[in-house]
């Protein structure tokens, strides 16, 4: 009778045990927040907000207000890597949306975003919204600078990948 009443209990601990799991999976499932701005030059703009797993991800796509193409980009960066986000992240992200409004046109290339409690020497880099580069209607360049090392190397690895590629080619 002992050995049934036990294998009872360890069953009741393992559907437990799963269900903690499958609260923590939830936990982890992607959020998504949504909105509009408009900018100073009168592009209306949608964003949407994707976090996962850590990272967060800030799709654009904006239109300007007579009409014409729209502009659609995206940044990505870990704010929860800066130590203050996890108190204050909706005031950072009212900070990065605030950024976003004052530029002309946010899906220009510029610097990266970031909250004045999560700026540089307040948190590591990767807390920092980056643009990711994608589609936009506007010219690609005309063809690689001449050097490997700035066509193939991110701003990360520059230095080590640039001597990689200075030995490959001798």
């Amino acid at each position: 009778m002992k050995l049934p009443l036990a294998l009872l209990a360890l069953a009741v601990l393992g559907t437990a045990a799963a269900g903690g799991a499958g609260r923590e999976a939830e936990e982890v499932e992607e959020a998504v927040q949504a909105g509009r701005f408009s900018t100073p030059e009168q592009h209306r703009c949608r964003w949407e907000l994707r976090s996962a797993a850590g990272a967060s991800e800030l799709r654009l796509s904006c239109r300007p207000a007579g009409g014409g193409a729209a502009r659609s980009c995206a940044y990505r960066g870990e704010p929860r890597r800066c130590p203050a986000y996890g108190g204050r992240s909706r005031q950072y992200w009212r900070q990065i949306l605030g950024r976003l409004r004052r530029r002309q046109h946010p899906c220009a290339p510029g610097g990266p975003l970031s909250a004045r409690f999560c700026g540089p020497g307040r948190a590591p880099p990767e807390a920092q919204l980056r643009l990711l580069p994608g589609p936009t209607p506007s010219p690609l360049p005309a063809g690689p600078t001449g050097d490997p090392a700035e066509t193939y190397c991110a701003n990360r690895w520059h230095s080590l990948c640039s001597f990689f590629v200075g030995f490959w080619e001798g």
